[in-house]
């Protein structure tokens, strides 16, 4: 979901070239990895993995090989899936961002591939997919571009809980002059318009100053607590302008905010041109976006992941989060992925819900499988 725009991936021979191992199998393994690190029981994680395989089907018994075709936007080097952790009030919470494909190999194949499988879902326990159908015809196309976002979902999972699901839309899917128009309805068709307007009467501001509105998200669950998300990538700009879009949420704290960004940028001014993301939650009955979670990327910003990790371990402190468990996961990847996988880290989320509780930290990681030249 957070890869910078590239030029479009290139596949070249990468890492797995000799090797048989499926999608399904490397996700398994890194997942019970992770789950392995967090002090998670082996039995709790083969039941969340069942749920995997089967979201995963049929696509997950595919061969890595050598190139992913077509190349998805989930990954810089193509690769259709990242797992992360968050720490809800110190808890971690396992999840997975992944994009559906297909036999044909082709975006629209995806595309499909991905609205399938939110029907499939609408039959597991807990699930509502009533809000996507309502607007799933405003984020589908029948030309999909090639290396864009189709039509993706996460599974999110907490020990002792049942997974929750999300899909993720692209808002650009009809060209990016239609964006505002296309999330404007869908929050009007989603009763939500009240709630959307702060931020939509600002939509020319915001774009001007570089903050590019690129997905859309909702969670598949019913209720009132069930979210909508709406995420800004923003373009090279001066730190401080970062927060822009955060600000615009009720549970905001902007220098709980900035500290974060000093911590994992290393300093606190500056152009800041990684392309970091904010991400603001709707939900109803609240006026205006609810949250906002900032994705603060490592890449160009840390030399190491150790370095990354150093200071994703100060920033867990200064929350009162221990950050054991986090050096624990790093550790176990690094020795259980094959040798030379490349950098891990990809992204540190922060997010303030309330004064007194801890931030929400969420750690990103990539796997890039595929050696990937751009051109």
């Amino acid at each position: 979901m957070t890869s910078p725009r590239l030029p479009q991936v290139k596949a070249v021979p990468g890492r797995f070239h000799d090797s048989d191992m499926t999608f399904g199998q490397f996700l398994e393994e890194a997942w019970s990895v992770v789950c392995r690190s967090l002090g998670i029981g082996q039995r709790a994680v083969e039941n969340v993995l069942a749920e995997l395989r089967e979201v995963i089907r049929p696509w997950g018994s595919r061969p890595v090989g050598t190139r992913c075709d077509p190349p998805s936007f989930v990954s810089a080097d193509g690769f259709p899936a990242e797992i992360s952790i968050s720490w809800k009030a110190g808890r971690p919470e396992v999840r997975i961002l992944f994009e559906s494909l297909s036999s044909d190999r082709t975006p629209f194949g995806s595309q499909e591939a991905g609205r399938e499988l939110t029907r499939r879902l609408a039959h597991s326990a807990g699930v509502d997919v009533s809000r996507y159908l309502s607007i799933e015809d405003l984020f589908v196309t029948p030309v999909p571009e090639r290396y864009r976002p189709t039509v993706w979902h996460s599974l999110a999972w907490r020990p002792g809980e049942k997974p929750h699901y999300k899909v993720y839309l692209n808002p650009q899917a009809h060209g990016r002059e239609h964006v505002h128009d296309v999330v404007a309805e869908a929050m009007h068709r989603l009763d939500l318009a009240t709630a959307w307007t702060p931020v939509g009467s600002r939509d020319k501001e915001l774009a001007r100053q570089g903050h590019e509105l690129e997905f859309f998200a909702l969670d598949l669950d019913g209720g009132n607590a069930s979210r909508v998300k709406v995420y800004f990538r923003h373009h090279p700009m001066p730190m401080g302008e970062l927060d822009t879009v955060a600000a615009l949420a009720h549970r905001h704290e902007p220098v709980r905010a900035a500290r974060a960004r000093a911590v994992i940028y290393g300093r606190d001014s500056g152009i800041v041109g990684n392309e970091p993301m904010t991400c603001l939650a709707f939900r109803g009955g609240v006026t205006g976006p609810d949250e906002a979670n900032v994705y603060l990327r490592l890449p160009d910003n840390t030399r190491t992941d150790a370095e990354a990790a150093a200071r994703i371990a100060r920033l867990m402190r200064f929350e009162g989060i221990t950050p054991r468990p986090h050096a624990e996961v790093l550790r176990q990847l690094t020795a259980s992925l094959p040798a030379n996988t490349g950098s891990l880290l990809e992204l540190c989320s922060y997010r303030t819900t309330s004064a007194k509780l801890p931030a929400d930290i969420g750690l990103y990681l990539r796997f890039p499988l595929y050696a990937a030249a751009t051109g």
